[in-house]
């Protein structure tokens, strides 16, 4: 009989393990901007719109944190669409949010600075 009762419990404890919480962090709707992203570029700025609304609101609430990443992939995004100053932002923002992101943070905001300079230098 105890033996019955220690396997239930050893069970129970396992499958325990095996749940997730899918609701530790806030993620918005970023699966599908980041399948827009790839994928359809025909909504591809419509959708990175609602992502940057939801990041804006997301900083605002007094909830979930965002979950780890998604600053740095709009930083991402702002790069890519050549507005160097907002992917700066997004960085600083990841960095803040999640200090264990600071060896890669710091490095990219370092060299966008370094880039922002030169190019400043450059105009003169």
């Amino acid at each position: 009989m105890k033996l019955k009762l220690i396997g239930c419990v050893c069970a129970a404890a396992l499958l325990a393990g095996c749940a997730t919480n899918n609701h530790l962090y806030q993620w918005g709707n970023y699966e599908d901007t980041l399948f827009a992203y790839f994928h359809e570029p025909e909504v591809k700025e419509e959708m990175l719109t609602a992502y940057m609304v939801f990041l804006e609101k997301a900083q605002t609430k007094n909830t979930k944190k965002v979950a780890p990443g998604l600053f740095a992939e709009a930083g991402t995004f702002m790069l890519e669409k050549g507005d160097t100053k907002a992917a700066i932002r997004f960085y600083e923002l990841e960095l803040s949010v999640w200090p264990e992101s600071e060896p890669l943070m710091s490095m990219l905001i370092r060299n966008l600075n370094a880039r922002e300079q030169a190019v400043q230098e450059q105009a003169k």
